[in-house]
């Protein structure tokens, strides 16, 4: 695995690859797999599920994880440059800041005649959505596989009613509690995240992740992309799934938060013969903290199937 991160759309940006890294020539490689993460775009957590993807593609397809923009900061890195703020840059953060920060990102590092098995997580789903619609973008794309899609509704859905009725209109309280947590010793900030994880049963070795959201203007920016979410994701974007889903791939959470079942089987009405299913294996809406592995292996699976002939 590499890691860096390297200005896309002015934003320094964490950047995971297992092959071959995105600043070298892809040779005989006529596949990548790209994923864009779900919000928080932290590639961090990604690691146990993407180093199975690879496994599971007997390393013979490089795999790319790109984080949000404004989402993770570099620690050490010869890439290392501050994030522009929020304030005055709020158009990088958004949901459309977002897309063209992708768009970018594609443009740059992934040849034309080179295929994309294009992997969305969560708020990823969305924007992986949206890149279909872009004609360049489009076309290099192979096969989607939009992993508990929010890409409707998001507001009408329990967690994003607790988003927007319960948090958000005391959301000064939690802006003031998250900057005083951020001013603790870090060994005391480790302590309590590592009582957190062992009574969820979070693997610890997502310990360094956890400790970015302890940064406040990555925490702002995180919101600002939430409460965009909120309002931008309305309603499906039918043309554009039935218009592409002979490349489209929905896996839908049984108990998920983000993504009540209905959304799934009014989807199946609209689309009868979509590939949609709903998961029967009991994985979480954050899969990447409690069921990578598994998850790593289903999905490598598809890619295998929908390869390039």
């Amino acid at each position: 695995m590499q890691e860096a991160y390297p200005v896309i759309a002015k934003v320094p940006t964490h950047i995971l690859t297992w092959g071959k890294w995105i600043e070298e020539s892809l040779g005989d490689h006529k596949e990548v797999v790209i994923c864009i993460t779900g919000n928080p775009g932290l590639p961090g957590f990604y690691t146990k599920f993407f180093s199975t993807v690879y496994e599971c593609l007997n390393k013979e397809m490089p795999v790319w994880v790109i984080g949000h923009a404004g989402h993770d900061e570099a620690e050490e890195s010869s890439y290392k440059k501050p994030l522009p703020p929020l304030k005055n840059n709020e158009q990088l953060y958004h949901l459309e800041g977002q897309l063209q920060h992708k768009v970018q990102f594609i443009r740059k590092y992934v040849p034309e005649n080179v295929k994309i098995h294009l992997i969305g997580h969560s708020i990823g789903c969305y924007l992986a959505l949206e890149l279909l619609k872009i004609p360049d973008i489009s076309a290099r794309i192979q096969h989607c596989y939009f992993l508990f899609p929010t890409i409707e509704r998001m507001v009408e859905s329990k967690n994003g009613f607790i988003l927007t009725k319960v948090v958000n209109p005391v959301y000064f309280f939690v802006q003031w509690f998250y900057r005083c947590f951020a001013l603790l010793p870090n060994f005391i900030k480790v302590w309590i995240i590592y009582a957190y994880f062992l009574v969820s049963g979070i693997p610890k070795y997502y310990l360094g992740t956890a400790l970015k959201y302890t940064h406040p203007p990555v925490i702002d920016k995180i919101w600002h992309m939430a409460l965009d979410e909120m309002e931008k994701v309305r309603e499906l974007d039918i043309d554009t799934v039935r218009n592409n889903k002979h490349r489209i791939r929905l896996y839908y959470g049984a108990t998920d938060g983000w993504v009540p079942v209905k959304y799934y089987h009014e989807l199946k009405e609209k689309i009868p013969d979509i590939d949609a299913e709903i998961c029967t294996r009991k994985f979480e809406h954050a899969f990447v903290l409690h069921s990578a592995a598994k998850m790593g292996f289903m999905v490598g699976e598809w890619i295998l199937k929908h390869k390039v002939i």
